[in-house]
């Protein structure tokens, strides 16, 4: 319910936006520095509930998966680079990454970069701005909406699939608003209306909301976060240099299981980059 009253309302919904490792450090501090008994108690109390809360959300031990199939390896990285130089290095470090499939979000594809050149491990490329996508085998791919900077709140879909030899995969991408104080369940309706029911294998993007938002089960309800099926300890994406906010997602259908699911820490971008070991459920 709390969940849901913060994507609804957009004047209590920045309390997503605390990163829950700071609420213990502050019940830590208070409990520092506070000079009165009821200070110390109520610091020590609202420490413990959420220290207790993060564990239970983010510290869960997963039992290992047995498989046999050949991961299908999965890379997805919003770096939000304009500048040349620093475009350029962020497509070098993503050249770096042993996937099978790279979704780079933001990268300026206008701009004269060796991307195609770099990037020819994944010989199938598509640019479809903001997304550029480059995958080991055929692949196709459309904006389903497509909004530049100069709408107040732009929101980008592409869908598309690719030709993997043990079958079809089919994927959806977002770039959602990062305005905080929009209301995310005013997103989700939007993505509901653009898409309409979602059966994608895949479904990834930069949500700019938490892990757990309402918003993301309310647009994806047949959807699971791969941090469930493999995730564990704080996984967080933005910013860069100090990650304290998970707001980069991957969801899968239930035809397909996560193995493996994590963070890469370069040096470039705005994000840090989501990865993640695929098998079929149902080989």
């Amino acid at each position: 319910m709390g969940q849901y009253i913060t994507d609804r309302f957009s004047t209590i919904q920045l309390v997503h936006w605390v990163p829950t490792i700071l609420i213990p450090l502050s019940g830590v501090l208070c409990l520092t520095l506070g000079n009165t008994r009821k200070l110390r108690a109520t610091s020590i109390t609202f420490c413990v509930i959420a220290v207790g809360h993060w564990v239970i959300h983010d510290w869960k031990p997963k039992s290992p998966i047995d498989f046999q199939q050949q991961p299908f390896v999965f890379t997805h990285w919003t770096v939000e680079e304009i500048d040349e130089d620093r475009a350029r290095s962020t497509i070098e470090v993503a050249s770096q990454f042993e996937t099978d499939f790279l979704c780079l979000v933001n990268i300026n594809t206008v701009l004269r970069l060796p991307w195609k050149e770099q990037l020819k491990h994944l010989p199938y490329q598509e640019a479809r701005w903001p997304f550029l996508f480059a995958s080991k085998w055929p692949l196709k791919c459309e904006l389903v909406l497509s909004e530049n900077h100069t709408v107040a709140h732009p929101l980008n879909i592409a869908r598309g699939s690719i030709e993997h030899p043990d079958g079809i995969i089919e994927f959806v991408a977002l770039d959602c608003p990062s305005d905080p104080s929009l209301s995310r369940m005013g997103t989700s309706h939007r993505i509901r209306q653009a898409l309409g029911p979602c059966t994608a294998d895949l479904v990834f993007g930069d949500f700019n909301c938490p892990r757990h938002a309402a918003s993301i089960q309310q647009a994806f309800p047949d959807h699971t976060h791969a941090f469930d099926h493999a995730g564990n300890g704080p996984i967080v994406t933005w910013p860069t240099q100090f990650p304290i906010l998970h707001l980069d997602h991957l969801l899968l259908s239930d035809r397909w299981t996560c193995v493996k699911y994590g963070t890469y820490r370069p040096e470039v971008g705005d994000h840090l980059p989501q990865h993640a070991r695929l098998i079929r459920s149902t080989p």
